[in-house]
């Protein structure tokens, strides 16, 4: 697996799991509630915040209707087009919001949905694009993300492993290699039954060189504590300052105090992995000595003696002589007095 990086980040097989916040369109089309946004993802120290840009003219037919979670989180009093027209956000916005998270020390991330949102974030210096479920097989733009040689995150969902593979072969064929594939399941919530963690495994077999990363969109953190179990390297998780806010996303989304929470559980999880190699820890080695066992005297055993099956047996603490040592030290002989209900150790017998 090729280490990507993204800033000063790494992200690879040895590296710390790299957390994006997703804000997506939980600003509202308001750049106050997404430098909010901002400050609330930078205290909870993940690694990166994204949003997500758009014209809204170029992304949608006026004639495309909302989808059924939309509907249930958003209502259906306005159209598709007039709900994402609401949270669109200018050029000058990202700038501001590029800057903003600079002076906050957290990666700015945003999704384009179109060439010219595309052209923007590359004016900005952005370090890698992320591409939306909705653009994997959108190979145009892809191709012109292609041309901008960053690292590319890949959202698969809706998506065939067929229509992945597809993908994946088109960005290499264009000359990017530093890939992160998303596994993700495109409703919000998604239903536990749908998230299909066991796909990562597909994935990792799949695409043994590349990083494979997986976009939450569940209720709470099982999900991605799942995901970080089975080693994905990149997790990605909407959040958002309320989740009683008018919106499609917010219901979904983890509040300020929950966003922290998830990045601690993950980062606890973290821990608990370790690494592969099987070893005691160091309490672990002082708890030995106590918790194991060592061959001990049943009976006075005097110089010359040679020990005899009941002569001794095993019990704690373990510092003494190991019990798979047991059937080996019969007919040895004594080298020195060693009184009943005592440690045995090799300097005491021959």
């Amino acid at each position: 697996m090729k280490n990507i990086f993204i800033n000063e980040k790494i992200i690879g097989f040895n590296s710390p799991i790299f957390l994006i916040a997703e804000a997506g369109i939980n600003h509202n089309g308001e750049l106050s509630l997404a430098k909010k946004l901002i400050d609330i993802a930078s205290e909870a120290d993940v690694d990166a915040i994204k949003f997500q840009t758009f014209s809204a003219e170029k992304l949608i037919l006026k004639i495309t209707p909302k989808v059924q979670y939309q509907k249930e989180n958003a209502g259906d009093q306005e159209s598709f087009y007039e709900m994402v027209k609401k949270y669109e956000l200018t050029k000058e916005d990202f700038k501001i919001l590029s800057t903003y998270c600079n002076d906050k020390g957290i990666i700015f991330l945003s999704t384009p949905f179109d060439k010219t949102s595309v052209e923007w974030l590359e004016e900005l210096n952005i370090p890698a694009y992320k591409v939306g479920s909705g653009d994997m097989n959108n190979f145009p733009l892809l191709k012109l993300i292609c041309s901008k040689k960053k690292p590319i995150l890949l959202s698969t969902g809706m998506a065939t492993l067929e229509e992945v593979i597809e993908s994946v072969n088109f960005l290499k064929s264009n000359n990017v290699e530093d890939i992160v594939i998303f596994q993700c399941t495109t409703n919000y919530p998604s239903n536990y039954e749908e998230i299909n963690l066991n796909v990562i495994d597909t994935y990792k077999k799949e695409f043994p060189n590349n990083i494979i990363g997986f976009s939450d969109h569940s209720l709470g953190f099982e999900a991605s504590i799942g995901a970080a179990a089975i080693g994905v390297k990149v997790i990605e998780k909407h959040f958002t300052i309320n989740k009683e806010m008018d919106g499609p996303d917010h219901k979904a989304s983890l509040n300020p105090r929950e966003l922290k929470e998830w990045v601690k559980h993950i980062r606890n999880l973290e821990k608990a992995l370790g690494d592969y190699k099987k070893f005691p820890s160091k309490n672990e080695q002082e708890i030995a000595k106590i918790a194991r066992k060592s061959i001990v005297t049943l009976s006075d055993l005097k110089e010359g003696d040679t020990i005899k099956k009941e002569d001794i047996d095993i019990k704690r603490p373990g510092y003494g002589i190991s019990p798979k040592y047991f059937s080996s030290l019969i007919g040895k002989t004594i080298k020195r007095n060693v009184p009943k209900n005592s440690i045995l150790f090799w300097e005491d017998v021959e």
